[in-house]
């Protein structure tokens, strides 16, 4: 069943820096997250969102991946009026896997939350550097 909700989203937004906007705002995300998510500067993504440059299909795919929808669903559309896909999801709604978390990921929140401001700073670039390894491999 095509989720009615992506369907008008996607009537009204064509451009993929809209898109971008729509998604990163539905998944709660900030563009400093998403853009250390990418292993790239802020600036960067926000001109991505602002249409100064476009992400190359690869960066598009990541970007999916990170917001949890299939990277149809960011590209342009082709004005064929057919409607998306059956296994794009809306992220904004709460039963979207980004708001189910698993054990591990709940204790590791928990844990982060009672870390000192200067440890969960430590604990972020750590994130970010294993990140940025994983994107090289």
């Amino acid at each position: 069943m095509i989720n009615s909700g992506v369907f008008i989203m996607q009537n009204k937004i064509n451009s993929v820096a809209e898109k971008l906007r729509y998604y990163r705002e539905a998944s709660a995300l900030s563009q400093q997250q998403v853009a250390d998510a990418l292993g790239v500067n802020r600036s960067t993504y926000t001109k991505y969102e602002t249409a100064q440059s476009t992400p190359k299909l690869k960066t598009i795919v990541k970007i999916a991946t990170i917001f949890n929808v299939a990277p149809e669903l960011l590209l342009p559309e082709n004005n064929s009026g057919a409607a998306p896909p059956k296994q794009m999801k809306d992220t904004a709604t709460a039963d979207s896997p980004i708001y189910q978390l698993s054990k591990d990921e709940r204790g590791l929140i928990a844990r982060y939350r009672s870390l000192d401001k200067d440890q969960k700073r430590e604990i972020i670039e750590m994130i970010s550097d294993l990140s940025k390894k994983a994107m090289l491999e």
